[in-house]
Protein backbone atom coordinates (compact mmCIF):
# COMPACT_ATOMS: atom_id res chain seq x y z
CA UNK A 1 0.00 0.00 0.00
CA UNK A 2 1.27 3.24 -0.95
CA UNK A 3 1.84 5.93 1.97
CA UNK A 4 -0.47 9.21 0.88
CA UNK A 5 1.93 12.10 0.93
CA UNK A 6 1.04 14.51 3.78
CA UNK A 7 4.68 15.86 3.76
CA UNK A 8 4.04 19.14 1.75
CA UNK A 9 4.64 22.54 3.26
CA UNK A 10 1.49 25.00 3.48
CA UNK A 11 -1.55 24.05 5.02
CA UNK A 12 -1.68 22.50 8.95
CA UNK A 13 -1.15 18.75 8.80
CA UNK A 14 -4.98 18.02 10.17
CA UNK A 15 -5.88 20.40 6.87
CA UNK A 16 -3.78 17.87 4.77
CA UNK A 17 -5.58 14.79 6.72
CA UNK A 18 -8.24 15.87 6.37
CA UNK A 19 -8.52 16.14 2.50
CA UNK A 20 -6.95 12.52 2.39
CA UNK A 21 -9.85 11.29 4.96
CA UNK A 22 -12.74 13.32 3.08
CA UNK A 23 -11.08 11.59 -0.92
CA UNK A 24 -10.83 7.95 0.96
CA UNK A 25 -14.59 8.04 1.82
CA UNK A 26 -15.79 10.00 -1.76
CA UNK A 27 -13.70 7.25 -2.97
CA UNK A 28 -15.33 4.28 -1.40
CA UNK A 29 -12.01 3.41 0.24
CA UNK A 30 -14.30 4.05 3.21
CA UNK A 31 -17.45 2.33 3.08
CA UNK A 32 -20.61 4.32 4.39
CA UNK A 33 -21.56 3.65 7.46
CA UNK A 34 -18.23 1.96 8.07
CA UNK A 35 -16.31 2.63 11.40
CA UNK A 36 -12.75 4.82 11.34
CA UNK A 37 -10.44 4.43 13.93
CA UNK A 38 -7.76 6.73 14.47
CA UNK A 39 -5.39 4.30 15.00
CA UNK A 40 -5.91 2.75 11.53
CA UNK A 41 -5.79 6.56 10.13
CA UNK A 42 -2.54 6.76 11.49
CA UNK A 43 -1.06 3.99 10.21
CA UNK A 44 -2.42 4.98 6.87
CA UNK A 45 -1.19 8.76 6.51
CA UNK A 46 1.84 8.24 8.84
CA UNK A 47 0.66 10.51 11.32
CA UNK A 48 0.30 10.86 14.95
CA UNK A 49 -3.24 10.94 16.46
CA UNK A 50 -3.96 14.16 17.54
CA UNK A 51 -4.47 15.99 13.55
CA UNK A 52 -6.50 13.33 12.91
CA UNK A 53 -8.44 13.97 15.85
CA UNK A 54 -9.01 17.71 15.01
CA UNK A 55 -9.58 16.64 11.10
CA UNK A 56 -12.49 14.25 12.11
CA UNK A 57 -14.07 16.92 14.00
CA UNK A 58 -13.86 18.60 11.15
CA UNK A 59 -15.42 16.49 8.72
CA UNK A 60 -18.22 15.78 11.37
CA UNK A 61 -18.90 19.46 11.04
CA UNK A 62 -18.92 18.74 6.88
CA UNK A 63 -21.55 16.05 7.54
CA UNK A 64 -19.52 13.44 6.23
CA UNK A 65 -18.35 12.13 9.29
CA UNK A 66 -20.53 11.41 12.52
CA UNK A 67 -18.93 10.71 15.81
CA UNK A 68 -20.84 9.39 18.38
CA UNK A 69 -19.47 9.00 22.35
CA UNK A 70 -17.77 5.78 23.34
CA UNK A 71 -18.42 4.77 19.75
CA UNK A 72 -15.59 6.83 17.76
CA UNK A 73 -16.44 7.93 14.20
CA UNK A 74 -18.29 6.56 11.20
CA UNK A 75 -18.75 7.25 7.43
CA UNK A 76 -22.05 9.74 6.57
CA UNK A 77 -24.02 8.04 3.80
CA UNK A 78 -23.29 10.52 0.50
CA UNK A 79 -26.30 10.56 -1.57
CA UNK A 80 -28.80 12.20 -3.17
CA UNK A 81 -30.89 13.46 -0.58
CA UNK A 82 -27.42 14.54 1.48
CA UNK A 83 -26.69 16.62 -1.61
CA UNK A 84 -30.13 18.38 -1.94
CA UNK A 85 -30.03 19.80 1.65
CA UNK A 86 -26.53 21.09 1.57
CA UNK A 87 -27.41 23.03 -1.21
CA UNK A 88 -30.93 24.36 -0.44
CA UNK A 89 -29.21 25.30 2.73
CA UNK A 90 -26.89 27.38 0.34
CA UNK A 91 -29.25 28.69 -1.74
CA UNK A 92 -31.60 29.94 1.38
CA UNK A 93 -28.32 31.90 2.51
CA UNK A 94 -26.55 33.21 -0.42
CA UNK A 95 -29.95 34.38 -1.30
CA UNK A 96 -30.11 36.96 2.11
CA UNK A 97 -26.06 37.21 1.35
CA UNK A 98 -27.49 38.61 -1.99
CA UNK A 99 -29.91 40.99 -1.36
CA UNK A 100 -27.64 42.81 1.14
CA UNK A 101 -24.66 42.56 -0.70
CA UNK A 102 -26.80 44.23 -3.60
CA UNK A 103 -27.49 47.48 -1.09
CA UNK A 104 -23.95 48.04 0.13
CA UNK A 105 -21.76 47.23 -3.42
CA UNK A 106 -19.96 50.03 -4.67
CA UNK A 107 -18.37 50.52 -8.12
CA UNK A 108 -14.76 50.03 -7.00
CA UNK A 109 -16.71 46.54 -5.79
CA UNK A 110 -17.92 45.94 -9.16
CA UNK A 111 -15.05 46.27 -10.50
CA UNK A 112 -13.21 44.02 -8.74
CA UNK A 113 -15.85 41.22 -8.94
CA UNK A 114 -15.75 41.91 -13.24
CA UNK A 115 -12.08 41.63 -12.71
CA UNK A 116 -12.62 38.19 -10.81
CA UNK A 117 -15.39 36.71 -13.18
CA UNK A 118 -12.84 37.69 -16.09
CA UNK A 119 -10.15 35.18 -14.07
CA UNK A 120 -12.77 32.74 -13.88
CA UNK A 121 -13.94 33.00 -17.57
CA UNK A 122 -9.94 32.61 -18.55
CA UNK A 123 -9.82 29.66 -16.09
CA UNK A 124 -12.61 27.58 -17.75
CA UNK A 125 -11.12 28.43 -21.45
CA UNK A 126 -7.92 27.18 -20.67
CA UNK A 127 -10.28 24.10 -19.00
CA UNK A 128 -7.90 24.78 -15.88
CA UNK A 129 -9.94 23.17 -12.98
CA UNK A 130 -7.81 24.24 -9.99
CA UNK A 131 -8.29 28.07 -11.48
CA UNK A 132 -12.06 27.46 -12.19
CA UNK A 133 -12.40 26.35 -8.34
CA UNK A 134 -10.51 29.18 -6.93
CA UNK A 135 -11.30 31.95 -8.66
CA UNK A 136 -15.31 31.16 -8.16
CA UNK A 137 -14.35 30.55 -4.67
CA UNK A 138 -13.03 34.67 -4.66
CA UNK A 139 -16.20 35.46 -6.63
CA UNK A 140 -18.46 34.37 -4.54
CA UNK A 141 -16.90 34.97 -1.38
CA UNK A 142 -16.18 38.68 -2.44
CA UNK A 143 -20.08 39.05 -2.64
CA UNK A 144 -20.26 37.63 0.64
CA UNK A 145 -18.30 40.10 2.22
CA UNK A 146 -20.10 42.52 1.22
CA UNK A 147 -23.50 41.48 3.27
CA UNK A 148 -21.06 41.66 6.84
CA UNK A 149 -22.77 38.77 7.96
CA UNK A 150 -19.89 36.50 8.99
CA UNK A 151 -22.19 34.03 10.54
CA UNK A 152 -23.99 32.85 7.41
CA UNK A 153 -20.73 33.05 5.66
CA UNK A 154 -19.30 30.42 8.31
CA UNK A 155 -22.17 28.08 7.81
CA UNK A 156 -22.42 28.29 3.89
CA UNK A 157 -18.17 27.21 4.35
CA UNK A 158 -18.64 24.57 6.34
CA UNK A 159 -19.34 22.40 3.61
CA UNK A 160 -17.59 23.92 0.83
CA UNK A 161 -15.03 21.76 1.15
CA UNK A 162 -16.95 18.70 0.48
CA UNK A 163 -19.00 19.70 -2.18
CA UNK A 164 -15.54 21.20 -3.98
CA UNK A 165 -14.48 17.63 -3.77
CA UNK A 166 -17.11 16.06 -5.05
CA UNK A 167 -16.87 18.50 -7.96
CA UNK A 168 -13.58 17.82 -8.56
CA UNK A 169 -14.07 13.72 -8.23
CA UNK A 170 -17.28 13.68 -10.87
CA UNK A 171 -16.94 17.17 -12.90
CA UNK A 172 -19.60 19.12 -14.40
CA UNK A 173 -21.74 18.23 -17.20
CA UNK A 174 -22.16 19.11 -20.61
CA UNK A 175 -22.27 22.30 -21.19
CA UNK A 176 -22.58 23.22 -17.27
CA UNK A 177 -19.65 25.48 -17.94
CA UNK A 178 -21.35 27.88 -20.31
CA UNK A 179 -24.38 28.10 -18.02
CA UNK A 180 -22.12 29.13 -15.08
CA UNK A 181 -20.66 31.42 -16.93
CA UNK A 182 -24.02 33.52 -18.52
CA UNK A 183 -25.18 33.18 -14.25
CA UNK A 184 -22.34 34.63 -13.18
CA UNK A 185 -23.07 37.36 -15.75
CA UNK A 186 -26.34 37.97 -15.30
CA UNK A 187 -25.76 37.96 -11.76
CA UNK A 188 -23.23 40.77 -12.11
CA UNK A 189 -25.31 42.98 -14.22
CA UNK A 190 -27.85 42.59 -11.32
CA UNK A 191 -25.43 43.78 -8.88
CA UNK A 192 -24.47 46.47 -11.51
CA UNK A 193 -27.48 47.63 -11.56
CA UNK A 194 -28.47 47.43 -8.05
CA UNK A 195 -31.57 45.22 -9.07
CA UNK A 196 -31.62 42.85 -5.55
CA UNK A 197 -34.81 41.11 -7.29
CA UNK A 198 -33.09 39.74 -9.67
CA UNK A 199 -30.11 39.22 -8.11
CA UNK A 200 -31.39 37.05 -5.28
CA UNK A 201 -33.23 35.00 -8.33
CA UNK A 202 -30.18 34.67 -9.99
CA UNK A 203 -28.57 33.08 -7.17
CA UNK A 204 -31.18 30.48 -6.28
CA UNK A 205 -31.04 29.55 -10.12
CA UNK A 206 -28.03 28.94 -9.56
CA UNK A 207 -27.56 26.73 -6.47
CA UNK A 208 -30.53 24.84 -8.35
CA UNK A 209 -28.70 24.34 -11.11
CA UNK A 210 -25.23 23.13 -9.57
CA UNK A 211 -27.36 20.87 -7.52
CA UNK A 212 -28.65 18.97 -10.45
CA UNK A 213 -25.87 19.15 -12.23
CA UNK A 214 -23.89 17.81 -9.53
CA UNK A 215 -26.44 14.98 -8.29
CA UNK A 216 -26.28 13.84 -12.29
CA UNK A 217 -22.69 13.42 -12.65
CA UNK A 218 -22.16 11.32 -9.22
CA UNK A 219 -25.18 9.21 -10.66
CA UNK A 220 -26.96 9.98 -7.48
CA UNK A 221 -30.64 8.76 -7.51
CA UNK A 222 -33.33 8.46 -4.63
CA UNK A 223 -33.02 5.12 -4.73
CA UNK A 224 -29.33 4.42 -5.28
CA UNK A 225 -27.42 6.04 -2.55
CA UNK A 226 -24.07 4.96 -3.43
CA UNK A 227 -22.27 7.00 -5.93
CA UNK A 228 -20.40 5.75 -8.93
CA UNK A 229 -17.02 5.51 -8.73
CA UNK A 230 -14.84 7.79 -10.70
CA UNK A 231 -12.02 6.76 -12.81
CA UNK A 232 -9.83 8.63 -10.91
CA UNK A 233 -10.39 10.40 -7.30
CA UNK A 234 -7.66 12.60 -8.32
CA UNK A 235 -9.77 13.89 -11.51
CA UNK A 236 -10.00 18.10 -12.15
CA UNK A 237 -11.74 17.79 -15.35
CA UNK A 238 -14.49 20.23 -16.64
Amino acid sequence: MTTPDLTGIGDPVYARVRERIRQDILSGYFQPGARIKTSVLGARYSVSQMPIREALQQLQGEGLVMIAPNKGASVRRVDASFVNNLYDIRAALEGLLTRRAVGAVTDEDMFTLYAIEGRFEDAAQRHDAEAVVIANRELHETMYALARNPEAVEVISRHSGLLQSLRRQYGYGTGRMEQIIAEHRQLLRAFDQRDAATAVRVTEEHCEHAKRDLIAQAGFTTTEAEPKRSASTESHSL
